[in-house]
């Protein structure tokens, strides 16, 4: 039944990277209903097939038009990337997330310090820090912690709070690794 799953997903998948106008919004022509590349994604990385989570995924973010969607569909696939084992891939997806924050283009990451969503960045980088160091990557590893940091240091206190036990335990493995 899995493999049937899977055949039926990546069909569906291919069927939107072959023609993306199946993604339109019914009322809205001009407008991209993205939500399927999402759910397809979820699906794939539940099924264990993370190549097509990744092939959704990446698709999916490049769609996105918010600043906030942007930013997280992006950390999403920096987080499979890891997974997968794709690290520099990762980097490059967390350096995206970073330029999202940096310059949104919209208000829609006012708030993204205060929120969930910041404090899931904080963690992926970190958590890709500690891949790099395991890696024996330990200039990237370095360098990934700092702009970790930096990440950090915009969080508020409540979503900081969840990530400053796994920021010293990184900050201790960057060493180790050094």
């Amino acid at each position: 039944m899995t493999d049937l799953a899977r055949v039926t997903l990546i069909r569906e998948l291919d069927g939107v990277v072959m023609d993306r106008s199946r993604l339109r919004r019914p009322g809205a022509p001009r407008t991209l209903a993205t939500a399927p590349l999402s759910g397809l994604a979820r699906d794939f990385e539940e099924l264990g097939d993370l190549p097509q989570a990744l092939r959704a995924q990446r698709l999916y973010a490049a769609l996105q038009e918010t600043a906030w969607d942007r930013a997280s569909a992006r950390y999403t696939l920096a987080r499979l990337e890891r997974e997968a084992g794709r690290l520099p891939q990762a980097v490059d997806s967390l350096a995206a997330v970073r330029e999202a924050l940096a310059t949104p283009g919209d208000d829609s990451l006012r708030h993204w310090h205060r929120v969930n969503l910041g404090r899931f960045i904080a963690e992926e980088h970190y958590r890709l820090t500690l891949a790099l160091a395991d890696a024996g990557r330990p200039e990237e590893a370095r360098a990934l912690l700092a702009a970790a940091g930096a990440v950090l240091g915009e969080l508020s206190d409540n979503a900081a709070e969840g990530v400053r036990e796994l920021a010293e335990r990184t900050a201790a493995r960057v060493q180790e690794a050094d």
